[in-house]
C-alpha cells in the first residue's frame, strides 16, 4: 500500500531543509521523487519522499557526489528498513544500527520514532536509547566511536526536529551547558518538550561560560533559564554566577550533576525526573515574575 502523500513542496521544503528548485531538480535528475498531484494539480510528498532526502543528504555529508548519494538512497529505499512496532524493539535496532555503523537505516528508525509523535519519540524511544547508549558503552559493548557514531546521528536528528522552535508567542526558554559539560542531548530533548507545549526556545549549546548566559538573558528577558550539566563540579565552579543570574531570572538546573541540595545552595530550582517530566513539569505552571534586571 502506498504512502498518503502529506506535504506540498513549500512545506516539504522546509521539513527537509532543501529548497523547492533543489527538489525540483532531483526529481527530474535522478528520480529520487515520487510526488503524487492533488486535484488542484499540487505536488504532494510523503514520508517515503523524506526518507530518501534524509538518505541522500545523509550520504553526501560525508563527502559523496550529489548522483552517486541519489543512487545510494535509491537502492536502500527499494532494500526498506522497516521500524519494529514496539519501542524496546526500536531501541534495540536503533542500538544495532549504531553498531553497524549504519547512518541510513539508524536515521530511518528515528524517523519511525518521531512519527509516533515529538514527546513519544523521546520519551519512548530517544531517551531509553541515550540510557543504552550509556550503559553499553560502560560496560564494553559500544566502543568510544559506536558511542560517538550513534550520538552525532542522535543530536542531528534532534536539532532538525527542533527546527523553528524560537518561534511563536509563548514563555521564552533559554537553554544553556555550563563551562565544561559538552553532553547536551538531554537538554535539547527537554527543550523539545518544552516547545511541544507552546514555549518558545533560545538554545546557546555547549559549554557557556555562564557570564555568557547572564549577558543573552539580560538581552532577551527569558520567563525561565535552564542550565543542565552531567558533573556536579560544573555547576559550583560557576557558583557564583549562577547565583547572580537566579536573582533576575528563574533559574533551574537539571541533569546528573543537579541535587536538591545543590540548588538551594545555589538559590536556583531543581529539575527533578527525566527531561519529559521536567519540561512537563514547567510548562504546566505560569512563568514567574523575574526580579528587575540589575
Amino acid at each position: 500500500m502506498s504512502e498518503q502523500p502529506r506535504w506540498r513542496i513549500k512545506e516539504f521544503a522546509s521539513l527537509v531543509g532543501v529548497s523547492e528548485a533543489t527538489l525540483r531538480a532531483w526529481e527530474r535528475r535522478y528520480r529520487l521523487l515520487e510526488p503524487q498531484r492533488s486535484e488542484g494539480g499540487f505536488r504532494l510528498y510523503s514520508r517515503s519522499d523524506e526518507r530518501r532526502i534524509r538518505a541522500m543528504q545523509a550520504h553526501m555529508s560525508r563527502g559523496i557526489a550529489a548522483a552517486q548519494a541519489a543512487g545510494l538512497a535509491l537502492l536502500e529505499s527499494s532494500a526498506g528498513t522497516i521500524a519494529p512496532g514496539r519501542s524496546a524493539e526500536l531501541v534495540d535496532a536503533l542500538l544495532d544500527a549504531g553498531r553497524a555503523y549504519e547512518a541510513t537505516r539508524f536515521d530511518a528508525l528515528l524517523e519511525a520514532a518521531f512519527a509516533r509523535g515529538r514527546l513519544e519519540g523521546i520519551r519512548d524511544v530517544v531517551l531509553p536509547l541515550l540510557a543504552e547508549i550509556g550503559d553499553s558503552w560502560e560496560r564494553g559493548r559500544l566502543s568510544v566511536s559506536q558511542e560517538h557514531f550513534a550520538s552525532h546521528l542522535i543530536e542531528r536528528r534532534l536539532l532538525a526536529v527542533a527546527q523553528g522552535w524560537e518561534a511563536g508567542r509563548g514563555p521564552l526558554g533559554l537553554l544553556a551547558c555550563p563551562p565544561g559539560e559538552r553532553h547536551t542531548l538531554g537538554l535539547v530533548c527537554f527543550g523539545l518538550v518544552l516547545a511541544d507545549q507552546g514555549w518558545r526556545i533560545a538554545y546557546l549549546g555547549a559549554d557557556t561560560p555562564v557570564e555568557q548566559i547572564l549577558d543573552v538573558s539580560v538581552a532577551i528577558r527569558p520567563d525561565a533559564v535552564i542550565l543542565c550539566s552531567r558533573d556536579t563540579r560544573q555547576l559550583t565552579a560557576s557558583a557564583e554566577a549562577i547565583t547572580l543570574l537566579a536573582a533576575s531570572r528563574q533559574t533551574i538546573v537539571g541533569g546528573g550533576g543537579a541535587s536538591a541540595e545543590l540548588a538551594a545552595r545555589l538559590g536556583v530550582e531543581l529539575a527533578e525526573g527525566d527531561p519529559v517530566s521536567s519540561a512537563l513539569a514547567l510548562a504546566g505552571r505560569a512563568p514567574q515574575a523575574s526580579a528587575p534586571t540589575p
